[in-house]
């Protein structure tokens, strides 16, 4: 019987976060909060509201990950000017340092999981994922 999609997507993403985990302990991050550090450097003030939304994470998710990063020296927060009510995220000089080997780490996964698929396999798997993403968007 085949394993249900949701389960195998569900695999995925654990595992993702296990090899992070591993590979990402040297510089004191986890394979939860790996994820935020190319949105934060690329895009430095970003709101916690505006990760919530581009990592599809639950706004309290999103604080407790911050305040890791944050107490650890990656990042830090602050009342945007224009609105108290919302928190800008910046990184620190820390953050910067590390972002080419978080970068790294997510490509390596990358390579790892497509092992043994070919170019085409891999372009059609990325396509139908993007499809399903989209359409999962939709139904909300």
């Amino acid at each position: 019987m085949k394993e249900h999609l949701m389960h195998n997507i569900n695999t995925i993403s654990r595992c993702a976060v296990l090899y992070r985990d591993q590979r990402l302990k040297q510089w004191n991050l986890t394979g939860w909060q790996a994820p935020y550090l190319p949105l934060v450097c690329g895009q430095p003030g970003i709101t916690q509201d505006q990760l919530a939304l581009r990592l599809r994470v639950n706004p309290s998710n999103v604080t407790r990950q911050l305040a890791l990063l944050e107490q650890n020296g990656f990042i830090t927060r602050q009342r945007s000017e224009n609105d108290r009510r919302t928190v800008e995220v910046y990184p620190t000089e820390k953050a910067q340092q590390v972002l080419e080997p978080v970068r790294e780490v997510f490509r390596q996964w990358r390579e790892e999981l497509f092992c043994g698929l070919d170019a085409s396999e891999r372009e059609l798997l990325e396509e139908l994922m993007e499809r399903l993403a989209r359409r999962s968007e939709a139904i909300l």
